[in-house]
C-alpha cells in the first residue's frame, strides 16, 4: 500500500472546527482569475430519511429543524425543483438557475407523510421519496402505504426505485457468479421498477442506492438500463458528473445542523473527471494492518491551476493530500489514521473563486462489505 513520504504542512491549529477550517480556506486576492469564473452548471439534492422526534439520530431531523431548513432554502434564494428534471437538465447541458435544489427522502417512512409533506405541500415544492415495495406491501417498519404515496404523487412528489428490499445490491451470495449475481440485481431492480409503476400509474428512471454502497459493476448495471442513480456522498451534481453516482448531502444528526447547510447548499462540483481506485470496496484486515486508502483524483484538463484542495476523512477530520502533477489536475488523498469497518468517507473541498462559496466532492469507502452483518 502505498504511504504519502512526507507529512502534509499545515499552518492550522489543532482542534479549529471543520467550518472555521473552510472559512480560513476560502480567502483569496482580489482580482485573482478564477475570481471572475462563471458558475458551473450544477445542483444541489438533500437526502432524508425520518422526520420525526423519537427515531435514530443517525437517520433523522426533527420537524423542527426540517421546517428550518425550508425556511432557509425560501429565505436564501434556493429554487427547488423537480429531482428528475434537475437530471435531465443537466444531462442535456440545459442550464439551471444558480442554487437550484432538489429535495429527496428515502426508505418512505411515514413520517414524511405526516411531517414533511404538509409543509412541502404549503409552499408548493416539488420532492422524490425513494420507496422499496417489498416493505410497503409486507409492512415492514413504519413506513407509507400506496394510498399515502398517490396523495403525495397527487401534489407534485416523484415516487421512485430504492430496490425491492432494501437489500446491500452490490454484495454477491455465496458461491454466486458475477453473472448470477448481475441477473438477479437486474431483474430485482426491475421488479421494484414494475411494482412502482404498477401501483403509482409510472416510474421515473432513477435509482438511489441503498446504503449509498455501490460498486463499478452495479453502476454498470444501472448504465446498462439507462437509469440515474444516486448515492450518499455528499457535493454538488453538474453536467459532468457520473449519472450512475449522483451525490446528495445526507441531512440526519450532526450533518443536518443549520449552521452548516449554508456552505453545502452554496457549493459547485469539483470538476473530477476520474477516480481511482474506482471501486469503494476494500477487504479487512486480519493482522492489524492499517487501511488507509489513497484516492488518487483526475481534475478536468486545464483546472488544476484553479484548485486549492482541502481534504478530509470521515470522523477524523484532515487527511494529507498532495499533488501529484498540478498541471495535469492529479492529486492524492490518504486517511491519517485506519478507517473504521463500515462506510466511510473522503470529502474534498476548495475555494470557488472569491466568493465564500466551494468545489465540494465525496469519495464513498466501504471496509470489508463482505463480512459485514
Amino acid at each position: 500500500m502505498f504511504y504519502f513520504k512526507r507529512p502534509i504542512k499545515s499552518v492550522v491549529r489543532q482542534g479549529i472546527t471543520f467550518g472555521f477550517l473552510m472559512l480560513l480556506s476560502s480567502w483569496s486576492e482580489p482580482g485573482t482569475a478564477f475570481a471572475m469564473e462563471p458558475v458551473p452548471n450544477h445542483a444541489i439534492v438533500l437526502i432524508y430519511h425520518h422526520v420525526a422526534d423519537d427515531t435514530p439520530a443517525s437517520t433523522s431531523v426533527t420537524p423542527t429543524l426540517f421546517a428550518a431548513h425550508l425556511e432557509y432554502l425560501a429565505d436564501h434564494g434556493h429554487q427547488v425543483h423537480d429531482l428528475a428534471a434537475i437530471v435531465d437538465s443537466l444531462k442535456q447541458g440545459r442550464p439551471l438557475p444558480d442554487l437550484t435544489v432538489g429535495l429527496s427522502f428515502d426508505d418512505g417512512y411515514a413520517s414524511v407523510y405526516t411531517e414533511a409533506f404538509p409543509r412541502l405541500k404549503e409552499r408548493g415544492w416539488p420532492f422524490t421519496i425513494f420507496v422499496c415495495p417489498d416493505a410497503i406491501d409486507h409492512r415492514r417498519g413504519p413506513v407509507l402505504n400506496w394510498d399515502q404515496l398517490r396523495e403525495m404523487a397527487a401534489a407534485g412528489a416523484t415516487i421512485a426505485n430504492h430496490g425491492l428490499r432494501h437489500e446491500h445490491l452490490q454484495r454477491r451470495h455465496d458461491q454466486e457468479t458475477d453473472a448470477q449475481w448481475t441477473q438477479r440485481v437486474t431483474a430485482e431492480l426491475m421488479a421494484a421498477q414494475a411494482r412502482i409503476e404498477a401501483e403509482m400509474g409510472t416510474a421515473p428512471l432513477l435509482l438511489a442506492y441503498p446504503y449509498g454502497e455501490y460498486d463499478p459493476a452495479l453502476l454498470a448495471i444501472v448504465a446498462d438500463l439507462g437509469w440515474a442513480a444516486f448515492g450518499q456522498q455528499s457535493g454538488a451534481m453538474g453536467e459532468h458528473s457520473d449519472f450512475t453516482l449522483l451525490p446528495r448531502f445526507p441531512m440526519a444528526g450532526p450533518f443536518a445542523a443549520l449552521e452548516n447547510l449554508g456552505d453545502k447548499l452554496r457549493c459547485v462540483p469539483l470538476p473530477v473527471l476520474a477516480v481511482s481506485p474506482e471501486t469503494p470496496l476494500i477487504a479487512g484486515s486480519d493482522d492489524e494492518e492499517e487501511i488507509r486508502p489513497v484516492l488518487r483524483v483526475n481534475l478536468q484538463p486545464g483546472t488544476g491551476h484553479l484548485i486549492r484542495p482541502n481534504a478530509f476523512a470521515g470522523g477524523q477530520g484532515l487527511a494529507d493530500w498532495q499533488w501529484v502533477d498540478q498541471e495535469a489536475g492529479i492529486f492524492a488523498v490518504q486517511a491519517r489514521r485506519s478507517l473504521r469497518p463500515g462506510r466511510s468517507r473522503y470529502n474534498i473541498t476548495a475555494p470557488w473563486g472569491a466568493t465564500g462559496r466551494y468545489y465540494w466532492f465525496s469519495q464513498t469507502w466501504i471496509v470489508d462489505d463482505q463480512h459485514r452483518n
